[in-house]
This record gives structure tokens, C-alpha cells and sequence, in this order.
């Protein structure tokens, strides 16, 4: 198994996201690093400066990983619907043709 691989098993994304996912995770450490560095200096307004920015990259994150929630979501009710005896592909060709 690749590094890779493991980045995606650990940001749960899908593999479409992964650059994007990777590219956010790094921008959250270091956004919160410098938070740190901040208030370690005494600057408070710096610091909750860095937070925001790891705040709105969190976001960012936070709705990848959603996206791969509901993915998985509907790959399991069309597995559940398949088991069942149900043609999804009938089902969405049926829905188009109206």
C-alpha cells in the first residue's frame, strides 16, 4: 500500500479530492502553527487571524469529506437496492425518458 493510498484512507475522501484534500490538510497545520507562533509572540490579533484562515480551510475539508459520506451513502443503497432484485439502471433510464 502506497502513501497515498494511506493519505486517502485517512482524509476519507474520494480519490478525486485527494490532491485538493492533501493541499487543505497542509494548509490547516499550518495555519494553526502560526496561530501558535502568534501567541507565543503575545499577538492575539495575528493569532485569531491564522485561526479564521484555519477556520475557513476546515470548512473547505469538512464539505470533501461530506462529499464522500453521501458517495458512500448511495453506493450502498444501490447495493441494497441490487440485492433486492431491483434494476437501478432501468430505473434512471425510466426517469430520463420523462
Amino acid at each position: 500500500m502506497n502513501q497515498q493510498t494511506n493519505r486517502q484512507d485517512a482524509l476519507n475522501v474520494l480519490p478525486g479530492d485527494l490532491e485538493h484534500g492533501n493541499s487543505l490538510l497542509e494548509h490547516c497545520k499550518f495555519y494553526l502553527s502560526r496561530a501558535y507562533l502568534e501567541l507565543e509572540h503575545g499577538d492575539l490579533q495575528s493569532a485569531d487571524r491564522w485561526v479564521e484562515e484555519y477556520q475557513r480551510c476546515r470548512r473547505e475539508l469538512d464539505e470533501l469529506l461530506r462529499r464522500k459520506e453521501e458517495h458512500d451513502r448511495l453506493v450502498e443503497l444501490i447495493a441494497t437496492l441490487q440485492e433486492r432484485g431491483i434494476n437501478i439502471t432501468a430505473i434512471i433510464r425510466k426517469g430520463n425518458e420523462q
